[in-house]
């Protein structure tokens, strides 16, 4: 059964940290919880459910984040990120030695934030420790749900089609033919989930649909044919498929 991922902040500025969980469940993902103080912090660790921490290092101007830093390393073994803004390269060097899975950089760019926690995931299932000097984090062509207790790789070049089902999108598999969802609206979705390199590569084709252009196969009147499902194009959206597929008579 497919769950949302589930984030526990770890940040004392209070308004700061109410941005990032609005952020955060505009991209889907399930705030479990906030922590303003190292105590409340330990609290939150020992008795929350959670998949990953957004944790400032710099935890009420003592460093604090390091040393929870430390316990999710070698205690709780959870995959986390660094909230960094101006520290010190010493702080740094510490914190590369805790085994950090990604950092964002106050501000956060809302935009780089999906993109962060992906990364995240994928570099602590993979051992790969993240480094705050290191390149600017980019969107890749693969992503991660949360089914049952294990985390699946899907990559966006296999997402035939995506359906806006209210505040949820449902994803059409191409690898395994089974429907995923992000808890994100399809035009979110469109707009700012999928990388904006492979943007182009998916059109709508209804208020409700789109379709990765790679998968059609034929367009017969009003409807496309792919070779998992047909797909009907709605009347306002049919001229710019033509254009799409280069249909010239």
């Amino acid at each position: 059964m497919q769950q949302d991922i589930s984030i526990l902040i770890i940040e004392d500025d209070i308004l700061w940290a109410e941005g990032l969980k609005d952020n955060l469940s505009d991209f889907g993902f399930l705030v479990t919880g906030s922590a303003y103080s190292f105590e409340k912090a330990v609290l939150a660790l020992n008795n929350l459910n959670y998949d990953i921490v957004l944790l400032d290092i710099n935890l009420q101007g003592r460093n604090e984040g390091l040393e929870l830093g430390r316990m999710l390393t070698e205690l709780y073994r959870k995959p986390f990120i660094f909230i960094t803004a101006d520290i010190t390269k010493q702080t740094l060097d510490r914190a590369v030695d805790l085994k950090p899975s990604a950092y964002l950089t106050k501000p956060v760019n809302p935009a780089s934030l999906y993109v962060t926690i992906q990364t995240a995931i994928s570099n602590f299932g993979s051992g790969k420790i993240a480094t705050a000097d290191g390149p600017q984090t980019q969107a890749g062509e693969e992503f991660f749900i949360k089914v049952g207790d294990k985390y699946k790789r899907i990559s966006w070049n296999d997402v035939v089609s995506l359906i806006s089902d209210r505040n949820y999108t449902l994803l059409l598999n191409a690898a395994d033919q089974k429907e995923y969802y992000i808890r994100s609206s399809m035009n979110r979705t469109l707009r700012y989930i999928i990388p904006a390199h492979l943007q182009s590569r998916f059109v709508q084709v209804s208020r409700a649909e789109a379709v990765q252009l790679r998968f059609i196969q034929e367009l017969v009147a009003d409807e496309i044919i792919t070779p998992y499902k047909r797909i009907t194009v709605g009347d306002t959206f049919i001229r710019d498929i033509r254009k799409q597929l280069n249909i010239i008579a």
